[in-house]
């Protein structure tokens, strides 16, 4: 997913989110490339909207041979997210942000794992305590039997079992890993990421 607006990094980055680079990557190469030698996937879609026609250009320009490319509305994740599964029906569709430029190639193998055919979504979540510890601000927390939890951005549904844009019963994995934890959505997100992404394998 890399078509969201970036407005918590507005006045920071001049780019499009996709489009910073860490280590002379893009983050959009940097979680393409893990995908890509995961080899867990027999097709990888970048979702881009209105919100980054400049990332749309790179992709066409840089990627499209790794890479295909939906256009949405850009209006909100979740209906973005809809047009997406309704697209890949009926599909296994592995969802990951371009946000998240220390996901390595084993984080993808084990949630992979993990996911059962039964659940129609299978979401990733960390320790609130674990991703504070790595110096970076939560932004949506998901309480389960009285703890607190990140929610990653990372999910695996079955579309044939989801139904419009209502809400879907997610069945959580917990994983504390740095690759899955470092979510970029603030300046300081993204600092934190330039200083731990040499320590990622």
């Amino acid at each position: 997913m890399c078509g969201g607006k970036g407005s918590r990094l507005q006045g920071f980055a001049k780019k499009e989110k996709p489009l910073l680079k860490l280590k002379g990557k893009t983050m959009i190469e940097l979680v393409l490339d893990a995908l890509l030698q995961s080899q867990e996937f027999y097709k990888i879609v970048a979702v881009t909207s209105r919100n980054t026609p400049i990332t749309r250009s790179y992709i066409a320009t840089n990627l499209s041979r790794n890479v295909d490319e939906v256009e949405t509305d850009g209006i909100t994740y979740p209906s973005d997210l809809s047009v997406v599964l309704n697209i890949f029906r009926p599909s296994t569709v592995f969802v990951v942000g371009c946000d998240l430029p220390l996901l390595g190639i084993g984080d993808i193998k084990k949630i992979v794992s993990q996911h059962r055919p039964e659940h129609a979504c299978t979401s990733v979540v960390s320790d609130k305590r674990f991703v504070t510890s790595l110096g970076i601000n939560p932004s949506v927390i998901v309480r389960i039997n009285s703890r607190q939890y990140c929610h990653t951005g990372i999910s695996i549904f079955d579309s044939s079992k989801i139904s419009g844009t209502g809400r879907i019963d997610e069945h959580y994995v917990v994983i504390n890993q740095r690759g899955v934890a470092v979510n970029v959505n603030t300046k300081y997100d993204f600092e934190t990421a330039q200083k731990l992404i040499s320590y990622v394998s």
